[in-house]
């Protein structure tokens, strides 16, 4: 009878992984489009049961290989899909198709192309990107693989995705690869990396819109995996590869010092400014193309918003004290709150997972801007801190998707406030309450 127990438990397992492909199915092929919100939610919310019961119980050594198993499976049945829940994609072909007519991305707004009637340009994607009037602020890593993207050519936004999916798809799978072998540098359970390598919000995200925070990621992670292996040259290398594929990752240098000490690290940042310049110089060249990048950095960073929660109490302020919104100046606050919690981040941080960690949770509570990938790097640090908030927050960040109902898109604050409030207490619990916890467990 006792022996029987255990396979009748085990029955859940394939409920819990069917249950995790159908909804990544249904999210990846069956959505529509990104304003059927019930149907957004109700999917992610299986896929986060499902996970959440995964961690649970079949987290062990027995079902690691079945984990391992779910986790690429559910990134392969996306290879075909379409990116439903970003629109940046048109963007990254029209970069890429840009770059292989020969005209450099950074050179000419979407705009000011079209006015060129270039017949090969495609209409659709004109259309559909949120960006027309800004030059491209992607970085040259992600360029590569934009080119890649343009080769089917007009009309083929399948074939296109597929190409570009693959590139992500390489990334993802490597940053797996790397988080596992982290852990046994560290002799940690292998079984954290399924912390990552499941969760929902990194499979659709990832694999299916197509967001290249996860080629940052992997060559953060390397970067990491070469400086523990006293190889802080080629890690340098990785780092900077990682700047070419989204700018952040350049605050990260500073955790070498630990590592390596000044001196290598000074050279190290040379080593790493040299080859990011490099890989830039085929696409900015001269200093108008500089003001170009600049400028449209300047303009996404000054004129935008999403999920902010700080940002949104400043955003309040304004309205009530001055009657406009002064996101001009909140985002010179929100800078100099980022620089004073990054500076105690370098000083109080013990290692560089637990440094990047809190650097990156406090760049996005300070954002104006934290769209759901924005928060994926806390996903992949998760396994070697002791939180797990940047896991809970991928949860309530999916609330967001409220703002895509309705076009022109509008945010709900009372959305925001429920996600930050419930972010805020897991966090006072994680960091407070737990610790009261284990110094008087009875008095709680």
């Amino acid at each position: 009878m006792n022996q029987k127990i255990p396979n009748k438990i085990n029955l859940w397992y394939p409920l819990l992984a069917l249950l995790i492909l159908i909804s990544t199915i249904s999210l990846g092929y069956f959505l529509g489009d990104r304003s059927n919100i019930i149907h957004i939610w109700i999917y992610l919310a299986l896929m986060f049961a499902a996970y959440f019961i995964i961690l649970k119980k079949y987290n062990t050594d027995k079902f690691t290989k079945f984990n391992s198993y779910l986790s690429v499976f559910s990134r392969l049945v996306l290879l075909f899909s379409f990116p439903i829940l970003s629109d940046d994609i048109y963007r990254f072909i029209w970069d890429g198709s840009l770059i292989l007519h020969g005209i450099n991305p950074f050179s000419f707004t979407p705009k000011e192309l079209m006015n060129m009637k270039f017949t090969w340009l495609d209409p659709i994607l004109f259309q559909k990107m949120n960006s027309p009037a800004y030059y491209s602020v992607y970085p040259p890593i992600n360029q590569l693989a934009f080119l890649f993207s343009a080769i089917p050519g007009k009309g083929n936004l399948i074939a296109s995705a597929t190409l570009l999916r693959l590139f992500i798809l390489a990334f993802d799978l490597g940053n797996i690869y790397l988080i596992k072998k982290l852990l046994i540098h560290f002799k940690k359970s292998e079984n954290l990396v399924f912390l990552y390598a499941l969760n929902p919000l990194v499979i659709i995200e990832f694999t299916g819109n197509l967001h290249f925070e996860a080629a940052m990621i992997f060559f953060t992670l390397l970067a990491i995996w070469l400086l523990l292996k006293d190889k802080w040259i080629y890690g340098s290398i990785a780092l900077s590869l990682a700047i070419c594929a989204k700018l952040l990752p350049i605050v990260f240098l500073p955790f070498f010092i630990r590592y390596i000490g000044w001196r290598k690290t000074i050279y190290a940042g040379i080593i790493c400014g040299f080859t990011t310049i490099i890989l830039f110089l085929p696409f900015i060249y001269n200093l108008e193309l500089a003001q170009h990048f600049v400028e449209s950095i300047q303009l996404y960073y000054g004129k935008f918003e999403f999920n902010g929660s700080i940002y949104q109490i400043l955003k309040a302020i304004g309205w009530e004290r001055l009657h406009y919104n002064p996101i001009a100046y909140t985002s010179k606050i929100l800078l100099g709150l980022t620089i004073v919690g990054f500076l105690i981040t370098y000083f109080k941080s013990r290692n560089i997972f637990e440094g990047i960690f809190w650097l990156m949770f406090v760049y996005t509570i300070f954002g104006a801007i934290v769209h759901p990938w924005y928060i994926l790097i806390l996903v992949a640090m998760s396994p070697f801190v002791k939180w797990r908030f940047g896991i809970i927050w991928s949860v309530l960040i999916c609330l967001s998707y409220y703002t895509y109902r309705v076009f022109p898109y509008q945010e709900s604050l009372t959305i925001i406030w429920v996600e930050y409030g419930l972010l805020g207490l897991y966090i006072f619990y994680e960091l407070v309450i737990k610790k009261l916890f284990k110094k008087n467990p009875q008095t709680v």
